[in-house]
């Protein structure tokens, strides 16, 4: 220790150097563990609702953003969503083009509904991340309802804090991907799963899933550009598309959260140990 009481430069990297040991066997272990669970199942679970829940959640978080900021934010959501996306996907950006056209009033059951479908995607995921903890107890039906709420309003914020940095920039830049999907992944293998998780070990599992999914995604837009022949099949072919891109980032982040498992068990193993 130094004379501040602060660890001396030593015990830092023997820290450092013991993390990413314990991180290398448990990227390994979660292969393992993804090969023999369900997590290919659940990958097209959250898939299939990431379709159904994208455009309800635009529709609301361009709604509200319009009654509390105003302005005409449209241009700046399909930025976004460009930037976001491995390839021009079409029928998202002129669906949401159409959306900004028109005028949207919600009734009481029209606000329900299509709320409670914005929130498909998100209990999709709490209902994965919890199984590939191998969470005893799981949530009950109103509970589980309530962390996907919470979800997609952490969602929407994260959404409506892009466009105002992005409106205020006026710049889109694909640099912003990376991180923003490793802090949006570390949130949620902090908070979804349904048991304690400490925060030191959700980074190692986070990062990783981040640079897989950013090697996914060059790799995915190359393939498009290079070898697909999905406009011979119109907006079929771009919907299924897009399918297989969710759901490829869907088994990335699947496989962080088996890493993230595994990495807890381990470091608690080796802190036994001593």
């Amino acid at each position: 220790m130094s004379s501040e009481g602060a660890p001396d430069p030593l015990t830092i990297l023997a820290r450092i150097v013991r993390a990413f040991r314990i991180g290398y066997r448990a990227a390994g272990k979660g292969v393992i563990e993804f090969y023999n669970s369900s997590n290919l199942t659940f990958a097209s679970s959250i898939a299939y609702y990431s379709l159904l829940s994208f455009f309800p959640f635009v529709v609301l978080a361009g709604a509200v953003y319009a009654r509390i900021i105003g302005g005409d934010q449209w241009e700046t959501l399909i930025a976004l969503i460009k930037n976001a996306l491995p390839s021009q996907f079409d029928f998202l950006t002129v669906a949401v083009q159409d959306l900004s056209k028109a005028t949207v009033r919600f009734s009481v059951v029209g606000t329900i509904v299509t709320v409670w479908a914005a929130m498909g995607v998100f209990g999709a995921l709490t209902s994965a991340v919890n199984h590939a903890w191998n969470v005893e107890n799981p949530l009950g039906f109103f509970k589980h309802k309530l962390v996907a709420f919470v979800m997609m309003m952490c969602a929407f914020l994260l959404l409506m804090g892009a466009i105002l940095i992005v409106s205020t920039s006026k710049a889109v830049g694909a640099g912003a991907l990376l991180p923003t999907f490793i802090l949006v992944v570390g949130l949620i293998y902090y908070f979804a799963p349904n048991t304690r998780v400490r925060l030191r070990d959700v980074w190692f599992g986070a990062v990783l899933a981040g640079l897989l999914w950013r090697g996914a995604f060059a790799a995915f837009a190359w393939y498009l550009r290079a070898f697909s022949r999905l406009n011979l099949f119109g907006t079929v072919g771009t919907v299924m598309a897009f399918l297989v891109w969710i759901y490829l980032s869907a088994v990335i982040l699947l496989y962080g959260v088996e890493v993230t498992a595994a990495y807890s068990r381990l470091r608690k193993a080796d802190q036994r140990k001593k």
